[in-house]
């Protein structure tokens, strides 16, 4: 999943305004990314990724994550999986819940593993390669 939050390309965006610079508490971004292949965002793509970081700690630097992964090509096409949890911006891996889905993925429930691949501050990018572990009927 590809985070670009700048510029004219912007693929997650602010819509509150921080309270606190250190935690971003009271932070809200809607987010619309491409979910690809791999990280290189030209390497084909799955589908869309899209919902919302929040930033609802006073105290420490970690934002909730309410996202749903839209496949748009194969055997998956049509289908979603909805992810939910906390996540540490300053961690490399983070795990999140996947709290149900659509199409094939009806009564899914499982974990996806975010690992950060790429953190570029200059051109505002976040590329995180996620591993899904999913049931479903």
């Amino acid at each position: 999943m590809h985070d670009v939050f700048g510029g004219a390309n912007a693929t997650a965006i602010p819509v509150t305004k921080i309270l606190d610079n250190n935690t971003f508490y009271g932070g809200m971004f809607v987010a619309d990314d491409p979910l690809t292949l791999g990280p290189d965002r030209d390497s084909g793509p799955v589908g869309t990724g899209r919902g919302t970081y929040t930033f609802p700690s006073q105290n420490d630097f970690v934002l909730e994550m309410v996202y749903n992964l839209r496949f748009a090509h194969g055997g998956y096409n049509g289908s979603s999986l909805c992810l939910l949890g906390n996540i540490s911006p300053a961690s490399i891996v983070n795990e999140v819940a996947i709290a149900g889905g659509t199409g094939v993925f009806r009564f899914a429930r499982g974990y996806a593993v975010a690992k950060r691949i790429v953190l570029d501050f200059k051109a505002q990018l976040v590329v995180r390669e996620l591993n899904v572990y999913v049931s479903h009927y």
